[in-house]
This record gives C-alpha cells, sequence and structure tokens, in this order.
C-alpha cells in the first residue's frame, strides 16, 4: 500500500497545468472532470472492472436518479456517469464475492441508505439463479424510499437499528457508502452484533491512508456554514483500513476480506491526478466483509 502522501510531480504538474489553463481562460471545472474521468477510466482498467461496469451499464442505463439532487446533463455525461458506475462496479464486484462466499439460497438482502435501488436490481440481475430471493431497501428520506419503491423495488422508511421491528432478517446487510455519515459508527455496528444477530455485513467507505475525523463541511469558515446539517452532507469518521477494521472487530466483527478501490491509476501517466483525488474527493474507496464474532466485544464492559 502507498504512503498516502502526495506525489510531488504530480502536485507540481497539476499546478502547472491550472496556471495555463487560466492564462488561456479555459474552463478549469471542465478540464478537471475530464482529467477525472479519464484518471478512472485507466483505473478501472486497470482493476479488472472494464466488463463488469459495461454489464452494469446494460442493466441500468440511466444513473441520474442515484442521489436526490438534480445532477447537470453535461456534466453526468461528461463526468458523473462514469465515476458513480465505475464506483458501482467495484461494490457490486465486492457484493457478488460475498455472496458466493455466503453461499446457499433465498437469501435477503439488506441495502441501508439505499437512495434509488440501483444496487439492489444489479445484483438481482447478476446474482445466480436462485441465490437472492429478496432485497429491502432502508433509508430515512421519505422522497428515497418513494423512488425504490415507483421503481418496483421493496423499500422500508425506518433506522438499520429498526429493521428486527420491520420483520427483517437480513442474510447480508450493505452499507454503502452510509457507516461513516453516522454519529457512532462503533454502537451502530454493536448493535447489529448484539441485537440484531447480523452474521453478514459488507461496507464500503471512502478510502484515507490515515485516520481523521471527517468533518470537511465543518472545516469550513462558520459564517458560510448552512443553517441545517443532515447526516447525508457530514461525514463523522474516515478511517483507515486498519482503524476500521479494529473498529468492527471491537463492536463485534471480524474482517473476512477488504479491497482497495483507486480512481486513478497506479501504472500510468494519470497516476499524477492522485493528488487532486486526495484534496477535492478521495483517493478511493475501501470494501470490508465483516462476519459476526463477539468474541472480543463480549469481554468489552463500557456497552
Amino acid at each position: 500500500m502507498e504512503s498516502g502522501r502526495p506525489d510531488p510531480a504530480g502536485v507540481h504538474m497539476m499546478a502547472a497545468l491550472k496556471s495555463i489553463a487560466r492564462k488561456l481562460g479555459l474552463d478549469t471545472r471542465n478540464i478537471y472532470q475530464l482529467a477525472s474521468a479519464r484518471s478512472i477510466d485507466a483505473a478501472v482498467r486497470e482493476q479488472g472492472l472494464t466488463e463488469l461496469r459495461k454489464r452494469l451499464r446494460e442493466i441500468i442505463p440511466d444513473l441520474r436518479d442515484q442521489y436526490t439532487g438534480v445532477l447537470d446533463e453535461t456534466e453526468y455525461a461528461r463526468y458523473w456517469e462514469i465515476k458513480m458506475r465505475s464506483h458501482h462496479a467495484f461494490q457490486i464486484d465486492s457484493a457478488l464475492h460475498v455472496l458466493e462466499t455466503i453461499g446457499g439460497e433465498d437469501l435477503n438482502v439488506v441495502d441501508v441508505g439505499d437512495s434509488s435501488g440501483n444496487h439492489c436490481n444489479y445484483l438481482k440481475a447478476l446474482a445466480p439463479p436462485g441465490r437472492i430471493a429478496r432485497t429491502v431497501s432502508i433509508n430515512l428520506d421519505p422522497v428515497a424510499v418513494e423512488k425504490v419503491r415507483e421503481k418496483g423495488g421493496e423499500a422500508v422508511l425506518c433506522r438499520a437499528e429498526e429493521i428486527e421491528t420491520q420483520g427483517l432478517t437480513p442474510d447480508l446487510m450493505l452499507l454503502f457508502e452510509t457507516l461513516e455519515h453516522f454519529s457512532d459508527p462503533l454502537r451502530f455496528l454493536h448493535t447489529m452484533a448484539a441485537n440484531g444477530n447480523i452474521e453478514n455485513i459488507l461496507l464500503t467507505v471512502p478510502y484515507r491512508a490515515d485516520s481523521r475525523f471527517g468533518g470537511a463541511l465543518i472545516r469550513q469558515p462558520y459564517s458560510s456554514l448552512p443553517a441545517r446539517i443532515t447526516p447525508e452532507v457530514l461525514h463523522i469518521m474516515e478511517l483507515s483500513p486498519d482503524d476500521w477494521s479494529l473498529l468492527a472487530m471491537l463492536a463485534g466483527y471480524r474482517t473476512s476480506f477488504r479491497r482497495i478501490y483507486l480512481q486513478y491509476p497506479r501504472r500510468s501517466p494519470l497516476r499524477a491526478m492522485r493528488p487532486l483525488w486526495r484534496k477535492f474527493d478521495f483517493e478511493g474507496f475501501l470494501a470490508l466483509y465483516l462476519q459476526r464474532d463477539t468474541s472480543l466485544s463480549d469481554r468489552y464492559t463500557g456497552w
């Protein structure tokens, strides 16, 4: 794994390009998005996700409903579709691997924080016949719940901690870019392990080589903060892979595998995009497959 420090050559190159673009009167946002899209394409090829990404595009051609907000049409075509679809390929590749590991038939899959139903539809299309019996999306946003239902999916308006009250007993819980938004991810995972008896969790979170308190939004000047800050716009914890695994172990889960998806290639000149990903987004994303194991959490007396 790389050290996480910015690549000096990349920093100088990007600074030079930005200076040149300004002198020529070019749209730096346009340039950044085009360069980022090329970076992702090269990374996807390098990480063996090209064919799966193509298959996902065939299953769901249009991703503009992925989030509640409206995406600019030009930016969607230039950048957002490639970014989201490539990220989905990583998530679905990890989910298919977990489903194969669990094995069996008629599995129930619950997707916590799902805003569109897209991941569930991908899995139903790609999992072996008979593997998945039911998928349920969980969200506290009524707009997201209604969106999933309008597309023919099953969705429940509730907190993840309340799924048992909804009669849900998932064989696999998905948490895609969700746990970092929780105010107490340790307590949440422990609740799932101790009370919910959730045996299998697949989570993805932003990848950081070094742990930090998230809070990118509240690092801004206080006067510029919105009057209302929702969990959807604020990261609480952005941990390193080792620290996420330690947190999960204390909560009651062992890490059975972890994967890192990078948004830049390691073996290409586009590796120079790394410092920009670090500054304006994330280098990539981390997937952790957690299996219930309370041997350590049972020793902790602070619950």
